[in-house]
């Protein structure tokens, strides 16, 4: 009996020292952990293209390579990708999106001379993109206006790590910046086409270039300051002009009256029908462009009473 409790003593000794023992986790390989995230970000995927990577754990672990095993803890594995024990994640990817996902690697618990039989976690996040690429958005040869406030976001499916980005060819328009998150912001100026390639750079170094073209139209403005007279009874037609902005316009009549039997074509900008009464109408239009960019005139419509024939 004596024997029996001296044994197990030795053997409840030697597995509390395994447990003190080295432990290591999951490396940051090839999966980055970007500083200031909660989340190492694995290499993008792209849909109908095989993908496969390896989890390992890190240096010095104290079990040696290949001896623990890989596990999907908890959240979801990108459609169609799976996660053997040797901690190889692969498939054929079916869905876009991004995934967040933990895996938990396992160490031997019979073997408590070299590992300590603890459990380790880490959360991952994976892109699975339609193409791999910088992407736009709006999309390709958006359409700006001078002096207008501008945005368009750049990113890369694809890039691993933190990604800075840079003008590589041409020029932006003067106003916009692009920032270091992949955004176009400011307010362009002057008018003109401009062509330029963005260029993203990821921490492994890699780059992906993305060629564009932004068109910048004149500031909206409207030229009409006075129509001519209409007369009672009589066809009436009255183009009102503008210039600049992005088609289409959208015209309204914000202050005032028309004359009655007139009305203004929304879409065309210019007054037309039949005037019934004689008078003067002072009227407030406002030309709308495709960027919303607003701009009002004013002007006074005299109706002429019908004409006496002599």
């Amino acid at each position: 009996m004596k024997r029996l409790v001296c044994a197990l003593a030795f053997s409840v000794a030697a597995l509390a020292g395994a447990a003190d023992g080295p432990a290591g986790g999951i490396a940051d390989q090839p999966c980055e952990n970007i500083a200031g995230e909660n989340t190492n970000t694995c290499p993008s995927g792209q849909i109908g293209t095989p993908y496969s990577l390896r989890f390992v754990e890190e240096e010095g672990s104290g079990c040696g390579p290949g001896e623990q095993t890989f596990h999907l803890d908890s959240g979801v594995l990108p459609p169609a990708l799976t996660l053997a024990e040797d901690g190889t994640l692969s498939g054929m990817p079916t869905q876009v999106g991004t995934f967040q996902f933990y895996v938990e690697m396992r160490e031997p618990q019979d073997d408590p001379a070299n590992c300590a039989g603890k459990r380790t976690q880490k959360q991952f996040t994976l892109k699975i993109c339609e193409h791999l690429g910088i992407v736009s958005s709006p999309a390709p040869s958006p359409r700006a206006e001078a002096r207008i406030p501008f945005r368009m976001a750049l990113s890369w499916c694809g890039g691993v790590g933190r990604v800075t980005w840079t003008v590589s060819t041409g020029d932006l328009p003067a106003g916009l910046t692009l920032r270091q998150g992949g955004s176009l912001t400011g307010a362009p100026r002057p008018a003109g086409t401009y062509r330029f390639t963005a260029t993203a750079t990821d921490s492994q170094r890699r780059t992906a270039s993305y060629a564009l073209a932004i068109s910048v139209a004149p500031s909206l403005r409207l030229r009409t300051q006075r129509v001519p007279a209409a007369r009672v009874g009589r066809v009436y037609r009255a183009p009102l002009k503008a210039s600049g902005g992005v088609a289409p316009r959208i015209w309204t009549v914000q202050h005032g009256r028309l004359p009655r039997g007139v009305r203004l074509d929304s879409s065309l900008g210019m007054l037309v029908g039949t005037p019934t009464r004689p008078g003067r109408h002072r009227v407030t239009v406002e030309a709308r462009d495709r960027l919303d960019v607003k701009t009002k005139t004013a002007f006074t419509i005299v109706v002429l009473p019908t004409s006496v024939r002599k």
